[in-house]
């Protein structure tokens, strides 16, 4: 009976380190991750030389143009031109019903009438100088009423102001017709001066920083050169978009064709020895301008202050003394 006793002990113990050594099989180990070092693409502030030039092309055409407006109020009563079309200075191109007018100068007419039989008959019966003077002063009177009147007639009528090429203004609502309303002051069209061409350089909805009458340019048309200025910037606006009209005044216009397009260099603004980063370098986020840095592998912001810049870089006016490496990616 003891020895039984003994053998059951021994089976226990065997199974239960059996056991124990099935459960630690069948933990679960969590493996560690080693991460992966970060590869940044980067640049040197670098103390150089910079230009901000814009680069566009020009061609020569009419740059001026006036604005033909409505003298008097009214109604259109014909239009005498098919627009777009070329005129000459003094044409006619619209006239408004003008019979108020007309009925004032009918009733003004019988008023001086009046005055000058007022005048004779005062002279017929030996009138008093006094009483002369007085008829001829009402006289004048009526007669400058009148003159005025059939001046005002004028007002109804639309010329060209000058020679060029006529283009009626485009309404939102609808476009000028016979018995249209118009305002007294309103845009009847625009008339463009063709009596000079000019070398121009159109820009649309945003005007070229720094760039100002005086700014040198250089001109290039195949192996033909030149060197100019902006001699006027034309401001129009047209329903969507708006221009900007650069007059460029080339030195030697005889080194230039007069025809097919001409690429035009805005020589800006030069600084020499400034501190100079790629734009792409560059960020902007909520107002906020700052570069990326790499100060020992870790990435630190930096802001900025921004200057000129040309088509690939851009200067660093503070916050930068040049020599720091710059994350571009």
């Amino acid at each position: 009976m003891r020895a039984f006793a003994l053998v059951l002990a021994a089976v226990l113990c065997v199974c239960l380190c059996s056991c124990g050594k099935k459960k630690d099989k069948e933990e679960i180990a969590v493996p560690i991750l080693e991460t992966k070092e970060i590869e940044y693409k980067t640049c040197t502030a670098e103390i150089t030389d910079i230009s901000q030039q814009y680069y566009q092309t020009g061609s020569y055409g009419y740059p001026y143009s006036e604005a033909v407006v409505f003298n008097a109020g009214g109604q259109i009563k014909s239009i005498e031109v098919e627009y777009p079309c070329d005129v000459k200075k003094g044409d006619l191109l619209c006239t408004l019903f003008s019979d108020e007018v007309e009925e004032q100068i009918d009733r003004e007419q019988i008023r001086l009438d009046q005055a000058k039989s007022t005048v004779d008959t005062l002279y017929a019966n030996g009138a008093s100088a006094g009483e002369i003077s007085m008829a001829e002063y009402d006289l004048k009177i009526e007669q400058l009423r009148y003159d005025h009147l059939v001046a005002s007639l004028d007002d109804y009528n639309v010329y060209a102001p000058c020679d060029g090429e006529f283009m009626a203004f485009e309404r939102h609502d609808a476009q000028f017709n016979i018995y249209s309303p118009v305002s007294k002051g309103s845009v009847f069209g625009y008339t463009s001066d063709k009596s000079q061409e000019y070398l121009c350089v159109q820009v649309y909805d945003q005007q070229l920083t720094n760039v100002n009458f005086g700014t040198s340019v250089r001109l290039e048309q195949g192996v033909k050169s030149s060197t100019g200025t902006v001699t006027d910037i034309v401001y129009s606006e047209n329903g969507d978009f708006s221009t900007y009209t650069y007059v460029i005044t080339p030195d030697n216009r005889d080194e230039l064709f007069e025809f097919g397009d001409i690429d035009v260099v805005f020589d800006v603004y030069s600084r020499l020895d400034t501190v100079v980063v790629p734009k792409k370098a560059v960020k902007d986020i909520s107002g906020r301008t700052f570069v990326n840095l790499l100060i020992d592998g870790v990435k630190v912001e930096q802001d900025v202050e921004l200057g000129i810049e040309d088509n690939e870089n851009v200067e660093i006016l503070s916050g930068l003394s040049g020599g720091e490496e710059i994350i571009l990616n």
